[in-house]
Formats: structure tokens, C-alpha cells, sequence
């Protein structure tokens, strides 16, 4: 995403990297330091480091989310195309997918929508809700795997990758609650989601796939298409992401003082 706003600073997307600490649980670790490396290069070039991709997974997800925000209901906004900044931390940003609105404002909820490409992918997003588990369980279970009956059922790979995002958007836009939201069409769906794609170039590779290529459940199985994983975020979490982001901050470059060295 190559956006003003979000180029040479810390985004929600990319915040667990700063959650990554050396084995003495104070200092950043690797890959916090990086991230903060590739801030700072942005704020040099003034410009994103990163490419367009287009990933089918990329497309798939945004081509679908206005179809979600539609099985919702009146409840959700939608906003992915925002980019809101920390009302007192400029260089802390973060694009949320959406609010939960029509609710008391204590109650009220920043959301993020997953389409997993994969079978295996939504089924390790909502198994641990199926099986009796509910709001933080879930998310506990999602970043550090979990135990049904005796048996490990191990993490979702991005799943402290989801959650942190959620909490540093929730941290941006005062709210105290989250929901995951992940969905995938029905097997009945996909004619009319197919003929949805026609003409957007953003999912022009949908047209070439073979049956049985685009992701879809069955209709009447276990698993219902959408899934709502609503969670009350811990303070103590918001506590120590904001306590990071603001460590990582000291180590930005202020970009008012890069001076141009071109001839």
C-alpha cells in the first residue's frame, strides 16, 4: 500500500515486528530492528520501500470485503481505504477495515477482514470458535496454538500478526474491543461472486482459474462463510504496544532534517 501517510511510519499491519524482543524480553529483537531500519529508509526516499505486489491473496481479500461489509449488516462501517493516524503519536498509523458503530461507544469495535485462500488457512481461524472457545480464547489460541481433548492444535501463522494489527488499530481509534472477521463463500456463492469479478482488473486472474480453484465451503457443512471473533483487548497489551511504539519512535530519523544531496 503506497500511501503518504503511511511511508516512513509504524503501521498497524506490520506492528508485531516491534512486539519481537532479544531473549532478555526488554531489548527489540531482529526483526524489530529491521523494521525500524526500513522505516527510517522510507523517510530518507520520502517514498514506500515496497512494490505493488498485487498478490492473489492481496486481491482476493479487498475484491471480497464490500460483499462482507453487505452480509454484516447496518451495524458496520467501512473504511479500509482510510488511513487514521494516533491522535498524539504522528509517526503511528493504521488502516482498519472498518467500525462496529451502532453500539454504546464503550462497547464500541475496530474490525479486520480475513479471506483465507486456503481451506487450511480459515479452518485454523475458526475451529478454536466452533469448539466452544470465545472472545480472548480465541486470539490466545490463534497466536500460541491451543488444546481440545487431549490433542495440540498448533498456532495460525499469522495469528499474532492479526491480533496485534487489531489492537494497535483499536489503540488509534479508542476503541476497547476488536473483532477478526473471517469469511469464506459458500460453495452457492461462487457464480455470483464470479460474475461480481468480471471487468475488475484488481481479480482478472479469477477468469483463468480451473473449477474448484477459487476457495469456497459447502453449503449445510460444519463451518458457516462468516465468522465473528469479538474480543475485549487487554490493557496491558495497549499498555506494552504503545510502550514499544514509542521506544521504536526515539530511533526514527525526523524528516525534516534529511537534506537533499542531489546535485
Amino acid at each position: 500500500m503506497n500511501n503518504p501517510l503511511r511511508n516512513g511510519n509504524f503501521t498497524s499491519s506490520e506492528i508485531v515486528k516491534l512486539t519481537k524482543l532479544r531473549t532478555n524480553k526488554k531489548d527489540f529483537g531482529e526483526a524489530a530492528n529491521t523494521y525500524i531500519a526500513e522505516t527510517n529508509f522510507e523517510r530518507y526516499l520520502d517514498d514506500s520501500i515496497d512494490a505493488e505486489t498485487g498478490s492473489k491473496p492481496t486481491s482476493w481479500g479487498t475484491f471480497l470485503e464490500p460483499r462482507v461489509f453487505d452480509l454484516l449488516g447496518m451495524d458496520y462501517t467501512y473504511s479500509s481505504a482510510i488511513t487514521d493516524t494516533h491522535p498524539t503519536i504522528p509517526y503511528w498509523v493504521g488502516s482498519k477495515d472498518g467500525t462496529r458503530e451502532n453500539i454504546d461507544t464503550a462497547h464500541r469495535a475496530v474490525i479486520d477482514i480475513k479471506c483465507p485462500m486456503t481451506k487450511k488457512s480459515f479452518v485454523q481461524l475458526v475451529l478454536p470458535l466452533y469448539l466452544g472457545l470465545t472472545g480472548m480464547e480465541v486470539m490466545y489460541a490463534l497466536r500460541d496454538g491451543f488444546n481440545y481433548n487431549g490433542f495440540e492444535y498448533a498456532k495460525h501463522t499469522d495469528g499474532a500478526k492479526y491480533y496485534w494489527q487489531i489492537v494497535s488499530n483499536a489503540i488509534i481509534n479508542g476503541c476497547n474491543y476488536g473483532e477478526l472477521i473471517v469469511y469464506m463463500p459458500y460453495e452457492s456463492e461462487l457464480l455470483e461472486i464470479l460474475e461480481m469479478a468480471k471487468g475488475n482488473p484488481s481479480v482478472r486472474w479469477m477468469e483463468y482459474v480451473a473449477d474448484g480453484e477459487i476457495p469456497c465451503i459447502k453449503d449445510g457443512g460444519f463451518f458457516k462463510n462468516l465468522n465473528t471473533i469479538r474480543f475485549e483487548i487487554p490493557q496491558a497489551d495497549k499498555d506494552f504496544i504503545t510502550e514499544q511504539v514509542l521506544k521504536a519512535g526515539e530511533m526514527l530519523i525526523d524528516k525534516s532534517q534529511v537534506v537533499s544531496k542531489a546535485a
